[in-house]
């Protein structure tokens, strides 16, 4: 190797030879910034830094986006195996940090299950391998915030829609129970049933992408030709646990919160049976859960860690 040719490998960054794999791959430089969560004239400096470092123009303008030239062509490989790398130098550091003891890891969760979830990795053994957790109520801005870097993982039962972000199915709740003051009147009949229930106040705990613009139970209802007695929504545990003690309302809620409703003597819980359940499914009673997070580049956590949170969820989920 020559002398020049080493120092034009020297004067390199892993970022900007990242910015080459992108603009080659997409063809545009505003993708380039967005993958990268940068701005548009950092990727504009790092195209011309490239270009100088190689004397070559790298990529030309066509209608159709970015064009590599030849030489880009035959650096497009040798660049890629670079970039794969760096990465795997990094989740090695990552793993080699695995306990995440000197971080919080933020964690923005669905009001249906974040006081079960709470539960589950606020126990000793999580703990012990996780560290600090915070736990964040998922909101309309949480998405932002995942991309931002400011919330590690979302926990929601919409996939993501910003298109940097990465979604994976993690299931639905095989059951759902019904809670209301232990002295409620829906109690006296013995069995539950939709249509005798509309009678009462109804009470919606909403969750982004599931019930926040019309609840299963309302679908049910007008499909019956049923009109509930009144429908109040809140959007925080807090809310939703003080409102069935004063406001005399019922509630449909997962398996998993129903198991700490069970706790508080002044609640009674009962599952849903499975005909009345099948009523609400062709509502969508049954939401579908989903985990968001950045590309695996971009996540502060190791991959062990991920697998234990991966799988206190699912066991929240499916309980």
């Amino acid at each position: 190797m020559d002398f020049k040719a080493l120092k034009k490998i020297s004067e390199l960054d892993v970022f900007s030879l990242l910015v080459f794999k992108i603009i080659y791959e997409t063809g545009f430089a505003n993708l380039a910034a967005r993958e990268l969560n940068v701005s548009a004239p950092k990727i504009s400096r790092c195209l011309t830094s490239l270009r100088l470092i190689f004397e070559d123009e790298l990529f030309y303008r066509r209608q159709q986006g970015l064009r590599a030239t030849a030489l880009a062509e035959h650096l497009y490989q040798p660049i890629c195996n670079f970039c794969e790398s760096a990465s795997q130098i990094e989740r090695i550091i990552q793993e080699g940090n695995s306990t995440n003891s000197s971080s919080v890891l933020n964690i923005a969760v669905t009001p249906g299950i974040i006081t079960s979830l709470a539960m589950e990795l606020g126990s000793e053994s999580i703990m012990d391998k996780l560290g600090k957790v915070r736990i964040h109520i998922w909101n309309e801005h949480s998405e932002d915030l995942i991309h931002q870097g400011d919330i590690d993982i979302g926990i929601n039962f919409s996939p993501a829609s910003v298109t940097d972000l990465v979604s994976e199915s993690l299931g639905v709740a095989k059951s759902t129970s019904i809670v209301a003051r232990r002295n409620h009147d829906l109690w006296k009949s013995g069995n539950i049933c939709l249509d005798d229930i509309a009678e009462h106040p109804f009470l919606i705990l909403e969750g982004a992408g599931y019930n926040d613009k019309l609840d299963p139970f309302q679908v049910y209802c007008r499909q019956a030709g049923i009109e509930p007695s009144s429908v109040s929504r809140v959007r925080s545990s807090e809310e939703w646990f003080c409102h069935l003690l004063t406001m005399r309302s019922f509630s449909f809620m997962t398996p998993s919160e129903a198991k700490m409703a069970k706790n508080f003597s002044a609640l009674r819980v009962e599952t849903l049976s499975a005909v009345e359940r099948e009523k609400l499914a062709g509502g969508g009673m049954n939401p579908q859960y989903h985990l968001i997070e950045r590309t695996a580049t971009y996540r502060p956590y190791c991959q062990d860690s991920r697998k234990l949170i991966l799988d206190t969820v699912v066991g929240v989920i499916t309980a």
